[in-house]
């Protein structure tokens, strides 16, 4: 069964259902379809994270069910249940929480675990390994990875609705602006606004550390030349 078959748009494991008591976090994806359902603050943070990543170009949410035995991919959890039902046959289940679907082609999954649940689950190791055995990639985030800058950072790149730049903009930092320049004097002496500047932030004008500390008037912005790398804060 070839994997590109199982991966569609729905999630192959349903994790919120009208009247369910567990907290499920729903949110909005550019790089998805639809909504996308998290149980955890570190899934929440994975697409926060992979929505400004720009080496990410695509996000599917719970994308595929491995029976990790046999290296067969099935559609959803449900459909591994139902091929299975009737036999002694008992399967390795694995849904990761993510697929993501490189710029450069190539495709990574991905799980979210805390670390304090990775302590309690040594198991889980023997997964990650059937994976890559199986021809996977698969990457293991933790909260470790993001600081509480990362977070708020993040959260307010995610959310500029409007990432483009007018050219008269865009000349006027890479011909105006200093090597460095704080986020305030981006402002106060070349008449940037806010949005402006997250916005050069994407497109590789200027550059500054995410997870030294939240967004601020101090914050150090570094004028680059189509440089990027400062929003690949993913582990890929």
């Amino acid at each position: 069964m070839q994997l590109e078959n199982n991966i569609s748009h729905d999630p192959a494991r349903t994790i919120y259902k009208r009247g369910l008591q567990k907290k499920v976090n729903r949110q909005a994806c550019r790089k998805a379809m639809g909504i996308i359902d998290t149980e955890s603050l570190g899934e929440s943070i994975i697409v926060v994270a992979a929505e400004v990543d720009p080496r990410v170009r695509r996000i599917f949410p719970q994308p595929t069910t491995f029976d990790l035995h046999t290296g067969e991919a099935y559609p959803t959890k449900t459909a591994l249940t139902e091929a299975v039902h009737g036999t002694r046959y008992k399967p390795w289940v694995y849904t990761p929480d993510f697929l993501f679907e490189l710029v450069n082609g190539q495709t990574v999954f991905v799980e979210g675990k805390h670390s304090r649940w990775l302590r309690s689950n040594p198991e889980f190791s023997r997964l990650a390994a059937a994976m890559e055995q199986l021809g996977h990639r698969l990457t293991l985030v933790t909260e470790k990875m993001f600081t509480r800058a990362d977070h708020r950072n993040l959260r307010i790149l995610r959310a500029l609705p409007n990432r483009s730049l007018e050219p008269a903009i865009r000349e006027s930092i890479e011909t105006q602006f200093p090597r460095t320049v704080s986020f305030g004097e981006a402002q106060w002496s070349f008449g940037l606004t806010r949005a402006e500047v997250y916005a050069a932030l994407f497109h590789g004008l200027l550059a500054t550390d995410l997870s030294r500390a939240p967004f601020s008037e101090r914050t150090k912005l570094l004028r680059v030349d189509g440089d990027v790398s400062h929003l690949e804060v993913l582990p890929l």
